[in-house]
């Protein structure tokens, strides 16, 4: 995973079952090709209020908006995954050390490829995702 993994709504697109898939890959948010039509048409990603769509939602001034707060509780209470802690991370220790945390965090620890957020078991090797359980509750 590396910077471009990061969407501009927060979510780490490297830990998604559709970045992670062997067939119909999605290239994550930030980069041009394969994306589900949900994520083409991205209403976070296509905010006017950005300068560019790339840009990360919490250097919005009307941060945070509905669209984030709706997705916050969403990705919270299903898989676990904090946006609003993902972005205070990026603001405290930049984009490029939160990548290189994340990359260990999510680490399988039996294949040492990335965890799916969206998965109770490893894509590539099956082992259990010990993280899965903590982040579902």
């Amino acid at each position: 995973m590396n910077t471009s993994s990061i969407a501009p709504c927060g979510l780490i697109c490297g830990l998604c079952n559709g970045f992670q898939r062997k067939n119909n890959t999605c290239v994550g948010c930030n980069n041009v090709g394969n994306k589900p039509n949900y994520c083409m048409s991205c209403s976070i990603k296509m905010c006017p209020e950005k300068n560019n769509e790339k840009e990360l939602c919490y250097k919005c001034g009307k941060y945070p908006c509905k669209r984030i707060k709706d997705l916050q509780k969403r990705y919270t209470t299903k898989y676990g995954e904090d946006l609003f802690s993902n972005f205070e991370k990026i603001k405290e220790v930049g984009i490029r050390k939160f990548v290189q945390m994340q990359n260990e965090e999510w680490k399988c620890p039996k294949c040492g490829k990335l965890l799916c957020v969206h998965k109770n078991k490893c894509n590539y090797c099956g082992n259990a995702n010990e993280k899965y359980p903590m982040r579902a509750k």
